[in-house]
């Protein structure tokens, strides 16, 4: 048991010390109205399918994974009732809505099916190996990342020397954030973010579309999980 506590000792300070942040960053010399405006990237307004692929250390799971806004769905239902709906708050993380996330294998069988909100997060549904909450933690981290669209608060913003590529750092909620842009500003790489040691994410971007990301790649390095998503067309 003392020999297990050790090596649990040693990998939370060896995961710990991960860092996110991205390197060798020099000030941003622009004025403030030279800032990136990112033109390349939005969260799902209403839905988008993806082949995903789920790897935690030794674990392998493949199926489809769907991101619908339920804003979207509310804002439809709310018209056909003729209805006007509140505008969202905008809560912990800065997600600007309402989100469902179902990853499911390719028979219907549901690994998670989880709802991100502004101001809260709920497992509506897992599968029972899958069920834990440090993990369902991290995945909140991601899922809040992946759709939050908000300004981060005390901005800085810096060149990254070789790529020449924008970063900008801030805070969204609790979390703290570093964005990834090409050095024109107007498409995101990446997204690195943590709230604590345990929940470090880096979310990186590829092979855009019309203003989304064919590609999307989900690491969380303080577990060893990865989350590869590949976009559907239909």
């Amino acid at each position: 048991m003392k020999s297990l506590w050790s090596v649990s000792l040693v990998t939370l300070l060896f995961c710990g010390c991960v860092s996110i942040k991205p390197s060798h960053l020099t000030p941003y010399n622009e004025v403030m109205s030279d800032a990136p405006n990112v033109t390349q990237y939005k969260p799902p307004a209403n839905s988008h399918l993806f082949k995903a692929t789920l790897d935690i250390r030794k674990h392998h799971l493949t199926g489809l994974l769907i991101i619908k806004s339920m804003d979207t769905l509310i804002k439809t239902q709310a018209l056909q009732q003729v209805t006007t709906l509140a505008p969202s708050k905008t809560g912990s993380g800065g997600t600007p809505g309402r989100y469902r996330f179902v990853f499911m294998n390719e028979v219907g069988m549901t690994f998670f099916d989880l709802e991100v909100k502004a101001d809260s997060f709920k497992v509506v549904s897992c599968f029972s190996s899958l069920n834990k909450k440090a993990l369902m933690k991290i995945l909140e981290t991601d899922f809040r990342m992946l759709t939050w669209t908000g300004s981060p608060e005390s901005t800085r913003i810096y060149r990254q020397e070789k790529t020449n590529n924008i970063i900008v750092s801030g805070n969204a909620g609790k979390y703290k954030t570093w964005r990834t842009y090409s050095p024109p500003g107007d498409t995101l790489y990446s997204i690195s973010a943590k709230s604590t040691i345990a929940d470090p994410v880096i979310i990186s971007f590829s092979k855009y579309t019309k203003g989304f990301p064919g590609n999307i790649i989900i690491e969380n390095p303080f577990i060893g999980m990865k989350l590869s998503l590949r976009k559907l067309t239909r």
